[in-house]
């Protein structure tokens, strides 16, 4: 199938041309995968992301306008599984609020820093589950996801500044809360 326009191997799926099919895919197999890592920062969930992508295209290809460009069509399926992916791990309660407990560790720190370190640790993961979820989705993505507050606020379809005004008072109340214990 040398040659083919992305019209015509999508036409050949439809009518079942498996051979169209994974030729489409593999023109577009990398660049699916960099659009996905650029938002998960994760080599195993970009793959993952990437290969549900794959099957929600196989699945929704008759619905597709072949009037239009294809990659539009396809960046937007990842860019919703890559949101919808997002959603689900911020859904993970609060035990690894890395960027926020960092603390610059040793090879082998002494037993007291690490037992210093536990302790921060555990405050912290508490006052990030005792915020509001408004608060705490920004937080977690943030720093659990690694997101900009430009991602976040498109995942969570909430203005820019909403989104750093809110990820403010979550660090502000998070503060409170450690001075209160």
């Amino acid at each position: 199938m040398i040659n083919l326009t992305d019209a015509e191997l999508i036409k050949r799926a439809v009518q079942g041309d498996d051979a169209a099919l994974t030729e489409l895919v593999q023109h577009y197999l990398k660049p699916a995968y960099a659009f996905a890592y650029r938002y998960v920062r994760n080599r195993q969930d970009a793959e993952d992301i990437t290969q549900e992508v794959f099957v929600k295209v196989w699945k929704n290809l008759k619905k597709f306008d072949a009037s239009k460009p294809f990659h539009p069509w396809l960046y937007q399926i990842t860019k919703n599984t890559c949101f919808d992916w997002l959603r689900k791990k911020s859904a993970v309660p609060f035990s690894e609020l890395d960027k926020i407990k960092e603390i610059a560790a040793d090879a082998s720190p002494p037993p007291d820093v690490l037992a210093d370190q536990s302790l921060l640790q555990d405050e912290l993961t508490a006052a990030a589950e005792r915020l509001a979820p408004k608060y705490a989705k920004v937080i977690s993505l943030y720093h659990q996801q690694n997101l900009n507050f430009r991602q976040i606020a498109e995942l969570l379809q909430e203005p820019l500044n909403t989104v750093k005004s809110r990820y403010r008072r979550a660090l502000l109340l998070m503060k409170k809360m450690l001075k209160l214990n």
